[in-house]
């Protein structure tokens, strides 16, 4: 299981979020990554990698995390959920899973054709 640590600034170090979480007693892979979004924002975010006999702690740390405050901002502690690299709301054979309200796009329908535009032709 992995866990998203975000909602961070820039300058977030790996120490200070362990020190606000407590003693870690797992040993986890992290990886911090960040970057500059579509407007020049920057940010930055925590991944945390837990083996599957870990997930207790996984969820431990979500629980202790998330709503944090840290310099002002909420931290946010979730599962992480892979996405897919071209469309991140499809993967391999997306046509024939379902799709969750939340994953759906607004106004989007699968499966159905647009209507026609008032005043065009045939």
């Amino acid at each position: 299981m992995d866990v998203f640590i975000g909602n961070l600034p820039p300058s977030a170090s790996l120490d200070e979020i362990r020190s606000l979480h407590g003693q870690w007693d797992f040993n986890v892979e992290v990886k911090r990554v960040e970057g500059r979004d579509r407007t020049g924002r920057e940010y930055c975010y925590f991944l945390a990698h837990f083996a599957v006999s870990e997930e207790k702690q996984a969820r431990r740390l979500i629980e202790r995390l998330n709503g944090l405050s840290y310099y002002g901002q909420r931290i946010e502690a979730r599962p992480f959920v892979h996405r897919s690299y071209y469309n991140e709301r499809r993967a391999l054979n997306w046509r024939d899973r379902p799709w969750h309200a939340e994953e759906r796009r607004r106004g989007e329908r699968r499966g159905q054709r647009p209507a026609a535009m008032p005043g065009a032709g045939p």
